[in-house]
């Protein structure tokens, strides 16, 4: 009785705390699959312990992931208006999800057989480690971030100097400034980290997204142009605001730092 008690309750908290990784912002950006991995694992091993209880352990996977999806949702609540109007619709898709994948591996479960004590062992090792999954998850994910963030940062500004180069020396080698709209004239004088040839393709003129920044060249602007580079999100991306805009007639090809009226 002890033992079902013992099962219950961490098929209940398995399913809960792994939700919390990927829903805690700034987050370590898990793959979506991975909660629902974990509820169905916690549900199989329980049943391949104890075949009969199943239905306690498929009510007790539903009812943790319900709690963690809510916890989770009322710790990282969405701050777009849009986000929040789909948060019902992501709460009933994650919980099919969720009870499809438990019901398969209850079925494969039950095709387990298992009668040593000797054996149940591993079973039991691994149904605790999925629980703490979530809780060391989380301890690891502010140095984590931070180390990330710190790499965004660097990277990024090693692009915003080296796509600035690439654009004073497009203009010079062309004499003319429009050539700073052809991504693949830009792409010669490159030599920082690189774009990837879609983004060569839309940089003048459009946000691409790498390594947790967006940039863009602004190749229109009325005698210069304009780079701009920001985190893609406002936590766990990046701390720099990169900005420099030039005007040909009036300071040459110096770009120069963007003031606050032309930052978008």
């Amino acid at each position: 009785m002890r033992g079902n008690i013992v099962l219950t309750f961490l098929v209940v908290m398995g399913s809960a705390l792994c939700w919390l990784p990927i829903m805690w912002e700034p987050s370590l950006e898990f793959p979506p699959w991975i909660p629902p991995l974990c509820v169905a694992l916690c549900t199989g091993l329980s049943t391949a312990l104890n075949r009969r209880r199943w239905p306690v352990f498929l009510f007790a996977a539903g009812m943790g992931t319900m709690g963690g999806l809510c916890f989770g949702f009322v710790m990282g609540f969405p701050i777009d208006p849009i986000a929040r109007s789909f948060m019902p619709y992501a709460l009933a898709v994650e919980m099919v999800v969720v009870v499809i994948g438990s019901l398969l591996s209850i079925f494969v479960a039950g095709t387990i057989r298992i009668s040593p004590e000797a054996s149940r062992t591993p079973l039991w090792v691994a149904l605790l480690g999925l629980v703490a999954f979530g809780p060391v998850a989380l301890s690891l994910t502010p140095p984590l971030v931070k180390r990330r963030i710190a790499r965004n940062d660097r990277i990024a500004t090693e692009r915003f100097a080296s796509l600035q180069n690439a654009v004073e020396r497009t203009a010079a080698e062309a004499g003319d400034p429009k050539r700073i709209c052809d991504g693949s004239a830009l792409r010669r004088h490159y030599a920082g980290p690189p774009f990837s040839d879609d983004d060569w393709r839309r940089i003048a003129g459009n946000y691409v997204k790498e390594d947790g920044y967006i940039f863009m060249l602004y190749c229109h602007e009325t005698g210069g142009y304009k780079i701009d580079a920001r985190p893609a999100r406002v936590r766990g991306d990046g701390t720099r605001q990169l900005c420099c805009r030039a005007e040909w007639n009036r300071t040459g090809r110096a770009c120069l730092p963007c003031t606050a009226r032309d930052r978008l």
